[in-house]
């Protein structure tokens, strides 16, 4: 069993690892790819990894270190558009300079990629969305470029505009151009058009799944996973983010973040759904996570 995408460094996590790390080892918990997705928060993402391995004496917690696409918009939206540019492309250099001192210490790059939903639901100017979205991708083309270079695997956030699919299209292409066909990774918590799902496969790439499956208006999601190959599906959480219906539900429930230990219950709804028994599932699934990430 792995986690293939979750935020150990977050509150509630980092200050509860040593039971929630345990509880998924006690359920056969092999993996976690913890990410970073700010440059405020890389230092600890890495200590934190290192301190958890050295605890539990094994090599459970591997990292990945990327800007997040929304980043950009959180951080500069108040400045004027020449500002946003220049203060944009200062942080991206600081991360290329992060990333090479700590590279040696990962296992992919990421989180990076694409974020056209938040833009759009934020009251943002056209003239900003536009800026934003050119940041965005220069960004992305400099993670995929670190990626190719350093023969690392990409974990990748790709979220539309509703209704849309030029987030996902706008992927592709940079991953096309960048990438040369020399990387690989991850679509995490993958909810866009099914329709893209073959572009995505034909490059290379597997999708992540997470609780959205067990949610009752996760139906789209469900049947993207009921149209992905088995050697492409990946589990996750996205802790502390996305806990599982059933935690949602229980108003009594003491953890109510997501964690790793609660891939279990989103992989007996997938074995479901894939109608297949569900050691079987795991067993496929963490062959996928060694081939991308091992």
């Amino acid at each position: 069993m792995h986690d293939s995408h979750i935020h150990l460094a977050i509150k509630p996590l980092n200050e509860n690892w040593e039971r929630d790390i345990q509880d998924f080892v006690d359920l056969g918990g092999k993996k976690i790819l913890t990410q970073g997705t700010d440059i405020e928060d890389f230092i600890d993402t890495l200590k934190l990894a290192d301190e958890i391995n050295k605890y539990f004496d094994l090599d459970i917690v591997d990292t990945a270190l990327g800007i997040h696409p929304t980043v950009f918009k959180e951080n500069f939206h108040t400045e004027n558009p020449d500002q946003i540019y220049e203060c944009s492309k200062k942080f991206i250099h600081r991360f290329q300079d992060i990333f090479e001192k700590e590279k040696g210490k990962l296992t992919a790059v990421g989180e990076t990629g694409l974020d056209y939903f938040e833009m759009y639901n934020n009251g943002v100017s056209e003239e900003k969305i536009e800026i934003f979205k050119e940041i965005q991708i220069e960004s992305f083309s400099s993670h995929i470029i670190l990626a190719r270079e350093n023969k690392l695997p990409l974990s990748i956030h790709a979220r539309e505009q509703e209704g849309s699919s030029e987030c996902v299209q706008d992927v592709l292409k940079t991953l096309a151009r960048k990438g040369n066909g020399l990387v690989t990774g991850v679509f995490h918590s993958y909810t866009g058009s099914i329709e893209k799902l073959p572009d995505i496969f034909d490059m290379g790439f597997s999708i992540g799944f997470n609780a959205i499956i067990t949610y009752p208006s996760g139906g789209n999601v469900r049947e993207i996973l009921e149209k992905t190959p088995l050697d492409r599906i990946f589990f996750e959480t996205d802790g502390p983010f996305l806990p599982t219906q059933s935690v949602r539900r229980d108003k009594k429930a003491l953890i109510r973040y997501g964690r790793s230990a609660q891939v279990r219950e989103i992989m007996k709804i997938a074995a479901e759904i894939k109608n297949v028994p569900i050691e079987r599932l795991e067993s496929i699934a963490d062959e996928n996570y060694e081939r991308i990430f091992g």
